[in-house]
């Protein structure tokens, strides 16, 4: 019986995994280089070369050596006819840094990133400089 559970265990792990591999293939991808240390939520990361992934709703944030990533829900942003190219939008108040906003060439609408606590306060002192970043878009 252990080992009939053992087996059904594995086999929804493997269907799992081979399930999540699959359905990302083909989904929208964007590498850029950030020159700074950002921010998003709570987590300040370092500068570095990042990919940036759509995924419906979310957008996954991992940097090229594996050491960060983050998994964020974000709004959708209506883009104009003329701004339909890969890029990555970040506020930035004084020397901190703050992902906002991520498009992706071969979508219609762009992920806006929730502002955090700390972000807020900066807005009420200070106007936020918007600093974009280009990227190329690959599946």
């Amino acid at each position: 019986m252990k080992n009939i559970r053992t087996i059904a265990a594995f086999a929804l792990m493997l269907g799992i995994v081979v399930g999540s591999a699959h359905g990302q293939t083909g989904t929208p991808t964007i590498k850029v280089n950030v020159p700074f240390r950002f921010t998003i939520g709570g987590t300040t990361l370092s500068s570095g070369q990042y990919s940036m992934t759509s995924l419906s709703d979310r957008v996954l944030v991992q940097e090229a050596s594996g050491r960060n990533v983050a998994l964020l829900v974000t709004g959708t942003l209506e883009a104009k006819a003329k701004e339909r190219n890969s890029r990555v939008v970040f506020d930035c108040y004084f020397d901190e840094c703050f992902l906002s906003q991520v498009w992706f060439a071969s979508q219609e609408t762009g992920h806006t990133l929730p502002q955090s606590k700390h972000q807020v306060e900066l807005a009420k002192t200070s106007e936020a400089k918007q600093l974009v970043l280009s990227s190329k878009e690959s599946r």
